[in-house]
């Protein structure tokens, strides 16, 4: 908690509830403020009074003057010190200081499930309740079925008894009787098409996005079930995880980096891994020793040289085969298969390539190792 200078603490008052952090009640008699000097580690090292009374008809005592203000700067710096928003000893590039949002210090409940959601983009997901959607796409096609049939109705009969009233716009408004005009038909089919066209482009929208990742979601599963903020009633949502998409466009390569984070899991101690593989910010986030939150930057780095190394050894790998085996020419046939294979493979699980991209980054590579073969000298051994 930071230490604020000033004068003597006044005699202790009655106690008070810590103030919410999204109360908007303020002290009558002005603010307080804490500078926070950013060389001294996010502590703050001086407080000022600032006062909003500007219109004071009475002039109070020194000694009373002094009481009140000291009273107003400990309940603002009790609010500060009680609020969910903690100082973080992280710096961003500009050296200014970074508030984190603990997920323990939030009220058990939708703020709590609120702070774990928002502590990592992985755990951001959602229903897209593709039943009750597809309802509504159903319901409002159907209306405009029957709006249509109308509207075919109505050229069919003013085909014979008006059929200037087909040719004119302005003539078919005119007529005297409303039921004749196909104004009002059209105003409703034109108003049931907007609420068509918005559940089209909803469903759409949601159909774009992909379902959470197995691990993800059973992550975000096992944390209700854990801590359950919610009543078992407005958890019932859980129940229905294939309706699940992640409001997140995923990483290149989910599959490898989740792979690399259970390695890291089951490998290094859990002080490790934070020292090496969490961020400061990330560590005051959750004291639950069963949330872990892995830098995906630091992560990242590790996929990274996986890759690179995979790539390396499939284009290296063929030349080192060839060096080690003797054989003739159907050797690098094979050669060529089991690498093309092994490419295909890792193209498939370490990216998200759409498929005529793996198709095409795959003839290129076989392409790629029919011309380098083709000219690789053999073993002495094999002539």
């Amino acid at each position: 908690m930071p230490n604020a200078s000033g004068p003597e603490t006044p005699p202790p008052t009655a106690p008070t509830s810590p103030t919410s952090p999204t109360s908007t009640v303020v002290a009558p008699s002005g603010d307080c403020v804490l500078d926070v000097d950013p060389e001294n580690n996010g502590e703050a090292t001086k407080e000022t009074y600032v006062n909003e009374k500007s219109d004071v008809t009475t002039v109070d005592s020194e000694e009373a003057s002094l009481q009140r203000r000291l009273t107003d700067s400990l309940k603002k710096f009790t609010s500060f010190a009680s609020s969910p928003l903690v100082l973080s000893r992280h710096r961003q590039s500009d050296g200014a200081l970074k508030l984190v949002q603990r997920i323990e210090d939030h009220p058990k409940g939708y703020p709590q499930l609120a702070a774990f959601m928002n502590s990592d983009e992985n755990f951001m997901m959602c229903r897209k309740y593709g039943f009750l959607r597809s309802r509504v796409l159903l319901y409002r096609q159907d209306e405009l079925r029957q709006l249509e049939r109308d509207l075919l109705e109505a050229d069919e009969e003013d085909a014979i008894d008006c059929p200037l009233a087909l040719r004119s716009r302005k003539t078919d408004e005119d007529r005297e009787q409303d039921e004749f005009s196909r104004k009002p038909l059209i105003e409703r089919i034109d108003a049931k098409l907007k609420q068509y066209d918005s559940a089209v482009s909803q469903m759409r929208a949601y159909l774009s996005l992909t379902a959470p990742t197995p691990r993800n979601l059973q992550s975000f599963v096992n944390w209700m079930q854990n801590e359950a903020p919610l009543t078992q009633e407005e958890s019932d949502f859980l129940e229905h995880q294939d309706d699940f998409v992640s409001l997140t466009s995923g990483q290149e390569a989910g599959w490898l980096d989740g792979k690399i984070e259970d390695a890291l899991k089951w490998c290094l101690p859990k002080h490790t891994r934070e020292r090496l593989f969490t961020s400061k910010e990330q560590i005051r986030k959750s004291s639950d020793p069963y949330v872990h939150l892995i830098s995906k930057y630091r992560t990242d780095m590790i996929v990274r040289l996986v890759l690179t190394l995979t790539t390396v050894g499939l284009l290296i790998g063929p030349s080192a085969v060839l060096y080690t085996v003797s054989g003739h020419g159907a050797l690098k046939i094979i050669i060529i298969m089991v690498f093309t294979l092994l490419f295909s493979v890792a193209v498939s699980l370490f990216t998200k390539a759409m498929r005529h991209e793996m198709l095409a980054a795959t003839a290129t590579y076989a392409a790629v190792l029919i011309v380098f073969l083709g000219n690789f000298p053999f073993s002495s051994s094999s002539g």
